[in-house]
């Protein structure tokens, strides 16, 4: 483990260390103390799934982490990290030491999860330095037995719900570097994750393709059973050329891509 992790041994549910008192033979100043103290919460089942720092995994513990201030009384440097199960080959007990507990986020409770909530935890990795990547995120899902509920809507006709198995992707698409539809020019691209998918790709016009085929790709397969299309469009028709493909290698009546 790294340096903030070095504590002395005292037990199980209590570590402590003296901080903050080097070179004490050199001063004859009087030192003052600050004492590391942890403790390990552990968790009730039915645990919650979280997403921590790149990891999903079941919440079984939680490690607390503080420091005495012997001398002026009260505690500072104060912080949570999870303990998680990632389930399957993974022994329990993985400590996320590089996520505190306020940035993880509750991916499935007990009872399940639904769409909209998969998408919001997809964008949020997103946001993370080093993403894991939707398709860790579903397998991992999927491996800890989450469920996550497919959204339904009224048929017209019968006033049945019935499940929603066409869906949209609409694309905000920001060019970052060059003009638009230029070969070389550079994108951003996000969706609007309130439709059920969360899609995010940035490079040339190709490399986007490429990314969005890739996060199609996983979406359809993790949801084979629950999804007939995701259509594409664009919020200011940039890139239609684009989406014109992802919707023809979907064959979604309308649409025609020739190389």
């Amino acid at each position: 483990m790294t340096d903030k992790w070095a504590v002395s041994s005292v037990s199980s549910s209590s570590v402590s260390s003296i901080l903050g008192c080097g070179k004490l033979a050199e001063s004859n100043k009087m030192c003052t103390f600050a004492v590391m103290k942890s403790k390990l919460l552990k968790l009730d089942a039915p645990y919650q799934v979280i997403y921590a720092g790149g990891k999903v995994g079941r919440h079984i513990a939680t490690l607390m982490v503080w420091n005495d201030d012997d001398e002026n009384g009260g505690i500072f440097g104060a912080a949570s990290y999870p303990v998680i199960d990632e389930g399957e080959e993974f022994p329990a007990g993985t400590l996320c030491e590089d996520a505190e507990l306020h940035d993880c986020r509750v991916l499935c409770p007990p009872e399940g999860t639904n769409l909209t909530w998969v998408a919001k935890i997809i964008e949020y990795d997103f946001q993370q330095l080093e993403p894991a990547g939707a398709e860790y995120i579903l397998e991992r899902m999927k491996l800890l037995g989450c469920k996550i509920a497919m959204p339904t809507e009224k048929d017209k006709e019968t006033g049945e719900e019935l499940y929603v198995m066409k869906f949209n992707a609409t694309l905000d698409v920001m060019c970052l570097h060059g003009f638009p539809e230029d070969e070389n020019a550079y994108y951003r691209v996000r969706s609007n994750r309130f439709e059920g998918f969360y899609f995010q790709a940035e490079g040339t016009a190709k490399e986007v393709y490429q990314e969005l085929s890739y996060q199609l790709s996983v979406y359809m397969g993790a949801f084979y059973d629950d999804i007939i299309y995701i259509r594409f469009r664009t919020t200011d028709g940039q890139l239609t050329e684009l989406t014109n493909r992802l919707n023809a290698n979907q064959h979604i009546e309308g649409f025609e891509y020739e190389d």
